[in-house]
């Protein structure tokens, strides 16, 4: 196995790096100063020259209000710097997984989404993300399209993330309230893609840690577990008053990674603890 990573030096890159180097498989880690996926001709040629086995496109533009702001920008990254991979991967004969996101769904039912849930975005991001799926699921034959949400963990861009590792807490936080979705500890992710790029088991997964909850509910779990003094104040999104809309209710139920391996991720709550206990004494 011989993997490309895109989008290397984010959350889910590090945590993937670190544990593709705990066992052993030869990989390069790449982002945009080293691959800008949205220069085709460059991207051809960077990987016709390496010739990865497995492609793990992790390169996005993550950020939902800037998204919306920089839609033409959204557009090239998320949808036609998928689009080039995929149809290199198909050249090379490799292996794509292509992460998206729960933003793919309205978030108007309080229910879960499952992997055969029809999306339907609200804002620029998810459907950006969307529309790579298709260039992935229309291109590749041999690919994995895995949906998550909410990622926690070293470097991951959160605001609860970087509260956490941060030593010196402030006074008091605001803390939205009225979102509910799955979270995802970064760690967890990158071992549940390991399994899924080992197997010939493609297609659509959604990968979260279990159980719901609002980012109110993860800071305070992470008050009782670290006894931090901040204060918590609740607010609504409306009060923020930002640029894209977000599906207020969208976890992510997962089926096919259940079914065809046999195993789930642990908890939110379980996976904050070991995150707590990686970031070291607060």
């Amino acid at each position: 196995m011989k993997i490309l990573i895109t989008g290397a030096d984010g959350a889910l890159g590090t945590a993937m790096q670190r544990l593709l180097q705990k066992v052993g498989i030869v990989y390069l880690a790449t982002d945009i100063k080293q691959l800008d996926i949205t220069d085709f001709k460059k991207t051809n040629e960077f990987l016709l020259n390496y010739r990865p086995t497995v492609i793990l496109h992790f390169a996005a533009l993550s950020d939902v209000d800037r998204c919306e702001e920089e839609s033409d920008l959204a557009l090239r990254v998320n949808a036609m710097g998928t689009l080039g991979l995929a149809t290199i991967a198909r050249k090379i004969d490799a292996k794509m997984l292509y992460v998206s996101t729960n933003h793919v769904f309205a978030g108007s039912e309080e229910q879960p989404y499952y992997e055969y849930s029809i999306p339907k975005p609200v804002n620029q991001y998810g459907m950006t993300k969307l529309l790579g799926e298709h260039y992935v699921k229309d291109i590749c034959s041999r690919y994995y399209i895995v949906r998550t949400s909410w990622l926690f963990g070293q470097k991951s861009k959160t605001f609860m993330s970087k509260f956490i590792i941060t030593p010196e807490k402030p006074a008091s936080i605001h803390v939205i309230c009225d979102q509910f979705a799955s979270f995802t500890y970064t760690v967890d992710l990158a071992e549940a893609i390991l399994t899924l790029i080992k197997t010939d088991n493609y297609g659509l997964y959604h990968l979260v840690n279990r159980e719901i909850g609002s980012w109110l509910d993860f800071a305070l779990r992470a008050k009782d577990i670290m006894k931090f003094t901040t204060s918590l104040n609740p607010i609504t999104t409306e009060e923020l008053n930002l640029a894209a809309s977000r599906p207020r209710y969208a976890p992510l139920g997962s089926r096919n990674y259940s079914f065809l391996f046999d195993r789930t991720m642990r908890t939110w709550k379980d996976a904050l603890v070991a995150f707590i206990a990686s970031a070291g004494p607060q």
